[in-house]
């Protein structure tokens, strides 16, 4: 009998230290809950009244946009989009004002004015530089490379059609003038016997050349055909005049 009874004085005693054990670790959970959410609290006030960090620091930052703000409005923002893959960037009434990306070719960048419209881009075509400058209609007006023969400029009117152009090649260089349809109307240029001017007739066909072959000045005239029809040279011994028929077969020479 008093084994049972101690026995069982034994086990109440257990239990009730096994009671004592759960009830403090209750409350150490609530305290470590309670912690928890003052942690929270106190790490998310700074956003809460409006604090900003004047510095952030990060390895790296995914995002689609960021915009920049001054006295509470937008002045600046950045986006991706355009053509090919870059950031566009846009004013405060969010207006693209500026592109600059990467395309096939190579990287390339674009301005805007007031109106959204692309006025000067720089770019790369066939691996060399180009900018171009473009009117208020987005037309082209002129445009600066380099080729693969040297430096090229192009002059436009406001139709963006050429009408002077500057280049160069392996022999020479020359200015070209177009009229209103875009053919050749005069060309001056350095060619590799001397220079050389053409006019030609208003579908860009040549009519006149002045220059030199072999060292000496020459004068040819042209009918719109491949052939001259009158050509007045200097030559080894003194001058010269040729004429010939209307598909260049020459009828008379002096002397």
């Amino acid at each position: 009998m008093l084994c049972g009874r101690s026995q069982r004085n034994e086990n109440l005693q257990g239990d009730e230290c096994i009671l004592q054990q759960i009830s403090a670790l209750r409350r150490e959970n609530r305290f470590l809950k309670v912690g928890l959410v003052f942690c929270l609290v106190l790490s998310a006030l700074p956003y809460l009244t409006g604090f900003q960090p004047e510095t952030i620091s990060a390895k790296r930052v995914v995002t689609e946009a960021i915009e920049f703000i001054k006295d509470g409005k937008t002045v600046m923002s950045i986006t991706t989009g355009g053509k090919g893959y870059g950031l566009v960037f846009l004013d405060r009434g969010f207006n693209p004002a500026a592109w600059v990306g990467w395309v096939e070719n190579g990287g390339v960048m674009s301005v805007y004015n007031k109106d959204g419209k692309p006025v000067v881009s720089a770019g790369v075509i066939e691996g060399h530089g180009r900018v171009e400058v473009c009117n208020k209609d987005s037309k082209l007006s002129a445009a600066l490379a380099a080729l693969s023969e040297g430096g090229a400029i192009g002059i436009h009117d406001k139709d963006g059609k050429p009408v002077i152009g500057m280049f160069v090649w392996e022999d020479g260089s020359a200015i070209e003038f177009r009229n209103p349809n875009g053919k050749r109307s005069v060309t001056i240029g350095d060619f590799k016997e001397g220079g050389r001017v053409e006019v030609c007739n208003k579908d860009g066909k040549r009519a006149v050349s002045v220059g030199v072959v072999e060292g000496h000045g020459r004068v040819a005239i042209w009918n719109g055909k491949p052939q001259a029809v009158a050509m007045m040279a200097a030559l080894s011994f003194g001058g010269g005049i040729a004429l010939a028929d209307e598909n260049g077969k020459i009828v008379w020479t002096a002397p």
